[in-house]
């Protein structure tokens, strides 16, 4: 599905053709072919990124079979685009920014980020108007649904070996990525706290791959450098009501925000208080669902190539992404605290 969402922005951007697709099933890379005008289709990966014509290329598969390919595409010299997560552990980032020379590498976790709701609150943060940060919080809770019928899950959406983890992997490093874009990335990691539970026995059948070993909830906290804590907690075919609410705290005032697909009209609004103590709320953005968030990451990935930069969320910020993910599936694993360590370039 992300690859469509994929292809369709490269047609869509002014300065970026697409001149090659992959896939294993090589009827699926067709289709996709035919759909956008594109003549070249190969059915191994590897073969693409050989292609002389192709100098950049985004890796939209599950991130247990993603390093391999990424590493061929970096010692090849290709400007790189990863899916979310960005890997199966911090090493592999390591290696990738090893490898990767004068490349543009860019992870897709960013895509909220790009919302007009993001820029009202980072610019919020950014002027000081809710002063030094103290609490973050974040909690998404997709209820269960119904069974879709005939639905076959894929077995690498929720495996530890095949995709790196579940629901936190999956969704929650939107959040992360959200809050630390929305924060100017103050909220540097030191210690996490965690627990994981898999889906409910009686609800795991049409939901989730029989081979599922990795979360459908997740609770984690994150002490920072600066002092401020990051709380999340995310949920999904849970026996809980929907929820989702993002909040921001610092010593003068908080922000909460709606994240956009989650509202039909996403908000942010301040809270503050008046030199008498009264508690006064501002609408800061209100705006439309945007429909935008697949396709940014591939505009500004372009972009960053044609102008010598790198993306919004490159590897010195995935690493500090993924090494959350990592302490926090590891704090779940043996119960206690994990400190997270620290690294000049992180």
């Amino acid at each position: 599905m992300v690859g469509r969402y994929h292809a369709e922005a490269t047609r869509s951007a002014a300065d970026a053709d697409l001149v090659a697709v992959a896939d294993l099933d090589v009827a699926k890379a067709k289709q996709i072919g035919e759909d956008h005008g594109v003549a070249k289709v190969y059915r191994s990966g590897a073969a693409l990124i050989r292609d002389p014509e192709v100098d950049a290329v985004v890796l939209a598969l599950p991130t247990g079979i993603r390093a391999r390919l990424a590493n061929i595409a970096l010692r090849a010299g290709k400007h790189l685009l990863l899916e979310k997560p960005p890997a199966m552990s911090a090493s592999q980032i390591r290696n990738y920014a090893r490898l990767k020379g004068d490349a543009v590498v860019g992870c897709c976790s960013s895509r909220f980020t790009f919302t007009e709701g993001a820029r009202a609150a980072r610019e919020c943060v950014e002027r000081g108007d809710i002063g030094t940060l103290r609490v973050v919080r974040c909690r998404g809770i997709f209820g269960v649904e119904p069974r879709i019928p005939d639905y076959r899950p894929p077995a690498w959406r929720v495996r530890h070996a095949l995709n790196g983890g579940g629901f936190l992997v999956n969704w929650g490093i939107y959040d992360l990525d959200y809050l630390m874009h929305i924060t100017g990335w103050l909220l540097q990691p030191e210690t996490v706290l965690a627990q994981a539970w898999p889906i409910a026995p009686d609800l795991a059948e049409g939901r989730v791959h029989p081979d599922s070993d990795a979360e459908n909830h997740v609770v984690l906290m994150i002490r920072c450098k600066c002092g401020a804590v990051l709380l999340l907690e995310r949920g999904e075919a849970v026996a809980m009501r929907n929820e989702t609410a993002w909040q921001i705290c610092g010593d003068r005032g908080s922000l909460h925000l709606k994240m956009t697909l989650q509202t039909d009209m996403p908000t942010v609004t301040i809270d503050t208080v008046d030199p008498g103590g009264a508690l006064k709320s501002t609408t800061i953005f209100q705006g439309p669902g945007e429909d935008q968030v697949n396709t940014m990451p591939v505009l500004d990935f372009v972009a960053a190539v044609r102008e010598g930069r790198q993306p919004r969320t490159d590897l010195q910020k995935a690493l500090v992404l993924q090494k959350i993910l990592d302490a926090t599936y590891k704090s779940a694993r043996t119960g206690k605290a994990v400190q997270i360590r620290n690294e000049k370039n992180a």
